[in-house]
């Protein structure tokens, strides 16, 4: 594992400023934010033994853990990933944090509005539905057809699950001079502004502007080979699904360090 966690730093990609300009602050408590899981079960246990244990060994009682978004979709195992996030607060001891990603936004839009098109399916949603017992492809693209999909994918969920997607999901945790979302910010507005179309789906150019002056964004969403350092901000979504490698970013009082789960 070490030398996993060697060349994923190594190949940290950069993009615009280099962060040595800006280095990552001093976080005023301990926070551990986790990439995109999507569905990748297996790697989310991991690193929350990885993270429970991190915070036995140091005292971290002070903690708090951000799951990033896109918890589910393209991995196989979206169903157990969910059990997992549920049964975090419980296992971790510390403050836990959910923040909803657009495949989590795409999947309650599905399963509320199943009338309106979708292309859910088709970028990933499928092996959730599936994850659950139900094959998509019995069912026609049609409203018909959508709807009698999302009424079995939500028996199938059952009330816990749909409950976690629709009312545990937050949009973003300011933990100043940390801000986490799953994709980002708009740069040209405030903290407290902040549209929820920006931190779940995205902002065109935010990756190259990055982050607030004075304050640090913690993100997802862009998967990249490794962790991503931009100006004030830092993507930690290893591509999970594809890669076997699912990235946390551990802020504290000296900056930021990384643990990897692997395959």
């Amino acid at each position: 594992m070490s030398g996993m966690l060697s060349r994923l730093l190594s190949g940290a990609r950069r993009t615009g400023p280099d962060p040595a300009d800006a280095p990552p602050p001093r976080a005023p408590r301990p926070v551990f934010a986790v990439g995109d899981v999507h569905g990748m079960a297996g790697l989310l246990d991991r690193t929350l033994a990885q993270i429970e244990a991190r915070i036995a060994r140091k005292g971290l009682s002070d903690a708090a853990v951000v799951f990033l978004g896109d918890h589910i979709d393209r991995g196989p195992d979206a169903r157990e990933t969910l059990d997992l996030l549920m049964e975090a607060p419980a296992r971790l001891g510390v403050e836990t944090v959910f923040l909803r990603g657009n495949h989590e936004a795409f999947a309650v839009r599905f399963l509320d509005r199943p009338e309106v098109p979708t292309r859910w399916l088709d970028f990933g949603g499928d092996t959730t539905v599936e994850s659950y017992g139900i094959d998509p492809h019995d069912y026609d693209d049609t409203a018909e057809g959508r709807a009698a999909l999302s009424a079995a994918l939500a028996e199938a969920m059952g009330p816990a699950h749909r409950r976690f997607l629709r009312e545990a999901l937050v949009t973003h945790h300011d933990a100043w001079p940390y801000f986490f979302s799953h994709a980002g910010i708009d740069p040209d507005l405030p903290p407290g502004d902040q549209p929820a179309q920006a931190l779940v789906h995205g902002k065109p150019g935010f990756r190259k502007r990055g982050g607030w002056e004075g304050g640090f964004v913690v993100h997802g969403h862009f998967a990249t080979d490794t962790p991503d350092f931009g100006p004030r901000r830092l993507g930690v979504d290893t591509g999970a699904y594809r890669s076997g490698v699912l990235t946390t970013a551990h802020c504290h009082d000296r900056g930021i360090s990384f643990m990897v789960a692997a395959e």
